[in-house]
């Protein structure tokens, strides 16, 4: 068998310590190339600043730093366009690019690894990439949010059911329900900031777990990089995977939060509900039933966000139980945050589509709206104000609802004569100010769904997210 169908000792970065090769099954066992391929502009670029630190300290000549960034530079290129050799030999990301470099830069290339170790680099490519990814997710839930916003404004006077436990509950306005996702979303995109932060220190100079005996310039390495400082112990951060952790879990609550909001969707577009309608170009059809007009991407949305919990849950399984510091394990967390990543990404931007196409049908809701029994706390707060304890007061209001779906009327169509039987003080004239309408306006306080009290909202993190004219956000 040929050198190359078995990877000699010497193809290995750790060959000298063993007697034969390596088994190909074992390769193709332990190999990471297949999927970490994906850190090679983070890996060349942790590489660059590297060979510049070497230089700095005198370990590089300037004729070998230049070999190996023009090396670096012909190795990003064979990426970029497809033509990179791949061989499960070489095991992961990080030497396949030293590998082709000392293949482009000659003997220079050999001298890239010193001062740093697998462990520390890869840290380094991960912190780049969850850094880089993080800050691009943030600014992908901006534009879920401009949606949402802009038909907030839009909305801001219709009013909806409002409801808890899938029952009808209290009136709201259409801005007040697009606003309180836009505030689940304002909370999505500080998760992924903190995310960012959270890989803001390099680790490169940890080495293998205890640094180098090499005069080497953390500092200046994490500063050419863009990061705020350094690590603090070896020990930790070859085998810290928090950063990732943190990522995985802004994801999973993003998640969460598209995945409710798919949900209320799916069911409010039902005939049943009839309440939304997105336009045919996001829906699809049946293959067997001429009429049906199916919402599959707020399906596979609800569907999807289970996969990003497993590979949150993967990952925590994973790190719970690794003592210090680096263990091959670690290899696993790419796969889980790339997959994560990827489902979140897909789906945010199905959801904005979404956001974007829907409309309401505003005669079902005026028709669901019609028999409703949503003012009933607003008639007990009423009684709370004429002295009424509020138990008391709620018992009462109860004995109205009752009276009233018995008679099948809804609360605003009652009279004074119909109230007067259960509390003999309401006002002259009540019964007619009762009304859905009314009773959001009333509710003008910080947090309510008045639309003067939605609207500064708004307005409010609209000038903080995209610093325009509130006008801008209904795209007038």
């Amino acid at each position: 068998m040929s050198e190359e169908e078995t990877g000699s000792q010497s193809e290995k970065p750790w060959g000298g310590r063993f007697s034969e090769p390596t088994e190909r099954d074992v390769e193709a066992f332990t190999e990471s190339i297949s999927f970490d391929r994906r850190l090679w502009k983070e890996d060349i670029e942790g590489s660059r600043a590297h060979a510049r630190m070497l230089r700095r300290i005198g370990l590089l000549s300037e004729e070998e730093l230049g070999q190996i960034l023009s090396g670096l530079d012909k190795v990003a290129e064979e990426f970029a366009s497809g033509t990179f050799p791949v061989r499960i030999e070489w095991e992961d990301i990080h030497m396949h690019v030293e590998k082709r470099l000392v293949h482009h830069a000659g003997p220079a290339g050999l001298k890239i690894h010193t001062a740093r170790s697998r462990n520390d680099q890869v840290s380094l490519d991960l912190r780049l990439f969850v850094r880089k990814e993080a800050a691009m997710m943030a600014v992908s839930v901006e534009g879920l949010l401009r949606e949402t916003l802009k038909k907030a404004r839009e909305y801001r006077d219709f009013i909806l059911p409002g409801y808890t436990h899938v029952q009808q509950a209290q009136p709201i306005s259409g801005g007040y329900y697009f606003g309180a996702y836009a505030e689940r979303l304002l909370r999505d995109r500080a998760r992924l900031l903190a995310a960012v932060a959270s890989a803001g220190l390099s680790p490169l100079g940890s080495g293998a777990l205890a640094g180098t005996t090499l005069p080497i310039d953390r500092e200046g390495v994490a500063a050419e990089l863009g990061f705020s400082g350094v690590t603090q112990n070896g020990l930790d951060a070859v085998g810290d995977r928090d950063f990732v952790a943190d990522f995985l879990h802004a994801l999973s609550l993003l998640m969460v939060h598209l995945s409710g909001w798919a949900e209320e969707w799916v069911l409010w577009s039902t005939r049943e509900f009839g309440m939304i309608r997105l336009p045919d170009r996001l829906l699809t059809g049946s293959s067997m039933m001429p009429q049906k007009k199916n919402p599959d991407i707020l399906e596979l949305v609800r569907g999807k966000a289970g996969r990003v919990f497993s590979d949150y849950g993967a990952l925590m399984t994973l790190l719970k139980g690794l003592p210090l510091s680096y263990n091959r394990d670690l290899q696993e967390d790419k796969e889980r945050l790339f997959d994560a990543l990827d489902t979140a990404r897909a789906c945010l931007s199905m959801m904005t589509h979404a956001v974007s196409g829907m409309r309401f049908e505003e005669e079902r809701v005026a028709e669901i709206l019609k028999g409703t029994e949503l003012l009933a706390t607003d008639i007990a707060e009423d009684l709370v104000r004429a002295g009424v304890p509020f138990r008391e007061a709620h018992a009462i209001v109860g004995r109205i609802v009752a009276d009233a779906a018995q008679k099948g009327r809804s609360l605003e169509e009652l009279t004074d004569v119909d109230l007067k039987p259960f509390f003999d003080r309401f006002p002259p004239g009540y019964a007619s100010t009762l009304s859905l309408r009314g009773s959001v306006e009333r509710r003008s306080h910080v947090g309510g769904p008045a639309p003067e009290t939605v609207m500064r909202r708004i307005d409010a993190l609209w000038k903080e997210l995209f610093g325009e004219g509130s006008k801008t956000a209904s795209g007038q």
